[in-house]
C-alpha cells in the first residue's frame, strides 16, 4: 500500500469512528482509536507497518501542535493563582506514580534498573487524548487549565528523569557510579537547556509572524512550519521536542498582545491533525502485546491506575481546589500513548537493556489506558460540567 491511500483511509476510517463513537455516546477519541485498531495490523491489516513507519511526520507534527497548544494554555496572568496548587498536585501524583510502579515491579524480582525506567514512564500522560476531549467536553472555569499544567509537568517530569536514569545507567557501565553521576547531570542540564532556547526562539518568531499579519488565515503556514521545524531540530539534537514547542507556545502566549491568534488559526487544522494523530495511535497498537505481558504488564497498569487516581486525590487535598475537581483530576490523568512509547523506543536502543524487555509492558499498558482513559476524562469533565452548574 503507498502513504497517500494509506492516510486517505486513515482519515475516512477515524471520522466514521468518532461519528460512531459519539452516535453511541462515547468519546470521539475511542472511536478514532478503535477504528485505527481495525484498519490496522491486528485486525484487517488495511494498513501495514511499513507504511505506518512512513506517516511518523504525522505523528511529530501532531505532537508538535498539542505541545504548542498547551503552552498557550499558560497564560501568567491567567493561571498565577492556580500554579502553587498545580505543582502540589503534581508532585504528589507524580512521584506517587513512579515510586508506587517501581515499587511493585521491583517486589516481583524484576531488576532494579527495569523497574525504575518502567517507574519513569507511567508518569507520562498522553496530552493528545486530554485535548481531544476537552475540545469536546470543554467545561468552564480553570480546571482545564490545571489539567493541562499537570499533563505538561508530568511529560517534562518523566523526559528529564528518564533521560538522567539513561545517562548514569549508559556511563556508570563503563566508568562507575561516580562519573555517572556527574555525565548525567550535565547531559540531562544541556537537553533541558537546549531545548528551552529553541522554544523561546520558535516562540519569538510565532510572536514576529502573528504580529506583522494582516489576519489569521495568513499565519497558519508559518505556524505550522515553526512547528515541524522546533520538532525536528529538537529530533536531530536529540533534545526533549515537547519541552521545546510547549516553550514556545508559552512564550509566545506571554509576549504578545493578541495572545489567542496562533490558536484560533491552529483550530482550522487541529481537529484533524488530532483526528489522524489519534487514529495512527490505534494503528499502531499491537493487541497481541496483551497477553504476552504477564505478571509484569498487569501490575504496571494497575499501579499506575491507582497511582493516577491516589495520588491526584491526595495532591488536591492540600489544595483549595472545588470538590469536584478534587474526585476527577486523577481520572483525567489516566490516558497514556506517545511519549511513553517514545521512551520506550529509546529505551531500548540503550545497550543496558535487552531488545523487547520494555516495549511489550508499556505497549499493553497504552492499549489499556487508550481505550479506558478517553473514556474517564469524559466522565470526569461531565462530572465537573455538571457540578459547576449546580453552583450557578
Amino acid at each position: 500500500m503507498n502513504i497517500t491511500l494509506a492516510i486517505g483511509l486513515l482519515l475516512l476510517a477515524g471520522a466514521a469512528g468518532g461519528k460512531l463513537a459519539r452516535i453511541v455516546n462515547l468519546p470521539s477519541v475511542t472511536g478514532n482509536l478503535v477504528a485505527g485498531i481495525l484498519i490496522g495490523p491486528s485486525v484487517f491489516r488495511l494498513v501495514d507497518y511499513n507504511v505506518v513507519d512512513q506517516m511518523a511526520p504525522i505523528n511529530e507534527l501532531a505532537l508538535g501542535v498539542i505541545a504548542l497548544s498547551i503552552g498557550a494554555e499558560l497564560h501568567w496572568r491567567t493561571i498565577q493563582s492556580l500554579v502553587a496548587d498545580a505543582a502540589k498536585v503534581f508532585i504528589v501524583e507524580a512521584l506517587l506514580t513512579c515510586f508506587l510502579v517501581f515499587g511493585f515491579l521491583a517486589l516481583m524480582g524484576l531488576p532494579l534498573s527495569y523497574a525504575l525506567v518502567l517507574g519513569i514512564i507511567s508518569i507520562a500522560t498522553a496530552p493528545g487524548a486530554i485535548i481531544a476531549c476537552l475540545r469536546e467536553t470543554p467545561v468552564s472555569g480553570n480546571f482545564s487549565r490545571v489539567l493541562l499544567a499537570v499533563v505538561a509537568l508530568d511529560n517534562l517530569l518523566a523526559i528529564v528523569l528518564f533521560g538522567v536514569v539513561i545517562s548514569f545507567l549508559e556511563v556508570g557501565m563503563a566508568a562507575g557510579p561516580e562519573a555517572a553521576n556527574n555525565a548525567a547531570i550535565l547531559r540531562a542540564a544541556f537537553d533541558i537547556g537546549v531545548s528551552v532556547l529553541l522554544g523561546i526562539f520558535s516562540g519569538f518568531f510565532l510572536f514576529a509572524t502573528a504580529r506583522w499579519a494582516n489576519s489569521d488565515n495568513r499565519i497558519l503556514v508559518s505556524v505550522l512550519g515553526a512547528i515541524m521545524v522546533t520538532v525536528g531540530l529538537a529530533n536531530l539534537w536529540e533534545v526533549p521536542a515537547l519541552l521545546a514547542a510547549i516553550v514556545a507556545g508559552a512564550f509566545y502566549v506571554n509576549v504578545s498582545r493578541k495572545p489567542q491568534r496562533i490558536s484560533r488559526s491552529l483550530l482550522k487544522v487541529e481537529d484533524a491533525i488530532l483526528l489522524a494523530f489519534l487514529t495512527l495511535a490505534g494503528v499502531k497498537l499491537d493487541l497481541a502485546a496483551l497477553p504476552a505481558v504477564g505478571q509484569i504488564g498487569l501490575i504496571y497498569i494497575a499501579a499506575r491506575f491507582i497511582a493516577k487516581l491516589l495520588g491526584s486525590r491526595l495532591g488536591t487535598a492540600f489544595t483549595g481546589f472545588p470538590m469536584s475537581w478534587k474526585h476527577n483530576l486523577g481520572r483525567a490523568l489516566t490516558p497514556q500513548a506517545g511519549v511513553a512509547i517514545g521512551l520506550a523506543i529509546i529505551a531500548e536502543q540503550k545497550s543496558v537493556f535487552e531488545p523487547g524487555s520494555i516495549m511489550p509492558v508499556v505497549l499493553a499498558a497504552v492499549v489499556v489506558f487508550e481505550l479506558v482513559g478517553p473514556l474517564m476524562v469524559r466522565k470526569a469533565l461531565c462530572d465537573v460540567g455538571d457540578a459547576q452548574q449546580k453552583e450557578e
